[in-house]
């Protein structure tokens, strides 16, 4: 208990020492603000999912489809995209690897139950061998809104991209 008291009191010694330190610009003092301000006459670039996903070429097309599938909680739009072996992880209910048929009754239990609201995928990245996205949604479990995020990889075999990895987070 002692101990518990001591490091407590420790904690809060630091945090008042850090905020009586701070300017007026929320750094510490001493700090050099090294960041060149924004010209007015530039824009800042606007995030287009669509345009950065039309950049992957042949990949787009799955993902698209998989995110559709994915906001009409329409297991086969998904599982339509499997390769024969997939690592499936499920909102810490399901994690493995699965064939692509056991994968595909593991994904159907989930939208069985958890009825989705929305998603978007957010981020898309990876190299030309291994693409992935992320997105977050929201679904509907047992009434209470509930958010996801979603893990998609993708690998080639023989002349198709295939999903590869699928976590429901």
């Amino acid at each position: 208990m002692r101990y518990l008291l001591i490091s407590v009191a420790v904690v809060f010694i630091m945090q008042s020492v850090l905020v009586s330190q701070t300017n007026s610009n929320g750094y510490i003092s001493g700090y050099q603000d090294t960041r060149k301000p924004l010209s007015p006459d530039k824009e800042i670039p606007r995030y287009n999912p669509q345009l950065l996903l039309a950049q992957l070429s042949d990949d787009a097309d799955v993902f698209l489809s998989v995110q559709r599938g994915i906001a009409e909680g329409n297991y086969e739009e998904i599982t339509r995209h499997f390769g024969k072996h997939i690592y499936l992880s499920i909102r810490s209910i399901e994690s493995g690897y699965y064939s692509a048929n056991q994968a595909q009754f593991v994904l159907q239990n989930f939208f069985n139950i958890n009825k989705p609201l929305s998603f978007t995928f957010t981020t898309y990245g990876g190299s030309g061998s291994t693409p992935y996205a992320t997105g977050r949604g929201s679904i509907n479990v047992k009434g209470n809104r509930e958010f996801m995020q979603v893990y998609v990889s993708l690998t080639k075999q023989k002349d198709r991209w295939v999903i590869s990895q699928f976590n429901i987070y």
